[in-house]
């Protein structure tokens, strides 16, 4: 309860400032372009609509989960990068209007939450620029349909992180409708030098999305890739102590490893993750009895990645409802690696009919209450089941 009340106040702190100093920056830009007093009060007032609009977006996305790249509870990570590109957008004025890096913009907006609330960040950014530019709406126009393309290109993009067709796409949107718009429209005749701007204003916006995104990658996708292959690692000292305490306990902690990392790679899952809770499920043991205190003790001791821990509450936790997808996967392969090992114990000889023990164990867990009000879908189910019956080569090694 504790917890969650930091989590609350956290948020409303956070909100809370992006709020006021997107007025600040607002009202600071109407001053510092010389703009009456009514223009400033209008674009202070419009500044606050709009990024209330972005924080009901961001909650809004939240609760439906609707995120990518694991931007869930990030407020103060969004609100920096918010207000940081409402303060670029005040002093993009003073460059040509074909040399803004808006496309920049929007992606990292986008990246740093999901698609409709990068879009509206990214809008309000645009307008205030635009209207202290002069209010051209043919810029608004190359710049938004541009962004918002840069937006959906990148919010696709998997653990791999490969950029390069994304980013030619984005980049040929950019220069279309630079040249629709503003080139298009030139009363000068046409020549090589009318592209000079545009042709700068593509390279910085390649060079600044390869940077900026290498770092989204490093400090977001793959924050906990390290942390991942340490304990994964069968011979991680974890799971030697749990092989010295028990051959039994830690051969079971493998297999169950094993089929959760295979099952949510083909379901596209946080496989690392589902791996990791397939090994240290049981962990708590090592303490004595393997309850949430003493598993939560062991991943605090060893900075388990918060996502592990998050599955791992919900599996050993019988308080805590079971809801992500990978809880799900790990929960299937332990209850099947527990009961074909359960039947070799009572005759190692057994030739066992591997389907019907599966199609068994998804029967008995569909038909409690345990997998309502979850994440995971029928067609998943099915999938899942499908691809465990795959496995059936595998389980001769649990014999």
């Amino acid at each position: 309860m504790e917890k969650d009340k930091q989590f609350i106040m956290k948020r409303i702190l956070c909100f809370g400032a992006m709020f006021v100093f997107s007025g600040c920056i607002a009202l600071a830009g109407s001053m510092l372009f010389d703009q009456n007093v009514e223009e400033q009060i209008r674009n202070t007032v419009m500044a606050l609509a709009g990024t209330g609009i972005v924080i009901f977006a961001f909650t809004m996305g939240e609760t439906s989960r609707l995120f990518i790249y694991r931007n869930e509870g990030k407020y103060g990570r969004f609100a920096l990068m918010y207000l940081g590109s409402l303060a670029a957008a005040v002093f993009l004025p003073y460059l040509p209007e074909t040399g803004w890096p808006f496309l920049v913009i929007f992606v990292l907006l986008g990246a740093f939450s999901n698609n409709i609330t990068g879009l509206a960040a990214g809008s309000v950014c645009l307008l205030l620029s635009v209207h202290f530019a002069g209010g051209n709406f043919s810029v608004f126009w190359l710049y938004f349909v541009s962004g918002m393309a840069g937006i959906l290109v990148f919010s696709n993009l998997n653990d791999d992180f490969k950029v390069g067709f994304p980013l030619f796409i984005s980049l040929s949107v950019l220069m279309l409708c630079l040249t629709a718009n503003v080139i298009l429209f030139s009363q000068e005749q046409l020549s090589i030098f009318q592209f000079m701007i545009p042709a700068i204003n593509l390279m910085i916006c390649c060079i600044l999305l390869l940077v900026s995104l290498k770092i989204f990658s490093s400090t977001v996708i793959h924050r906990n890739r390290e942390k991942y292959m340490d304990i994964n690692d069968p011979e991680f000292p974890l799971l030697v102590q749990l092989k010295e305490m028990s051959k039994e306990e830690y051969y079971h902690a493998v297999h169950t490893a094993y089929l959760s990392d295979r099952i949510a790679k083909r379901l596209h899952l946080d496989d690392a993750a589902a791996k990791a809770c397939g090994y240290y499920h049981r962990i708590g043991r090592l303490k004595g009895e393997n309850t949430w205190e003493n598993v939560s003790a062991v991943c605090n001791e060893y900075h388990f990645p918060s996502n592990t821990k998050k599955i791992l509450k919900e599996y050993v936790d019988e308080a805590e409802k079971v809801v992500s997808k990978e809880t799900i996967v790990v929960l299937f392969a332990d209850c099947i690696v527990s009961s074909i090992l359960y039947l070799f114990e009572k005759d190692p000889k057994a030739k066992l009919d591997y389907a019907q023990i599966i199609n068994t164990v998804f029967n008995k867990k569909l038909e409690t209450d345990e997998l309502w009000e979850n994440e995971i879908s029928l067609a998943q189910i099915t999938e899942m089941k499908k691809i465990f019956i795959e496995e059936k080569l595998y389980y001769d090694f649990l014999r």
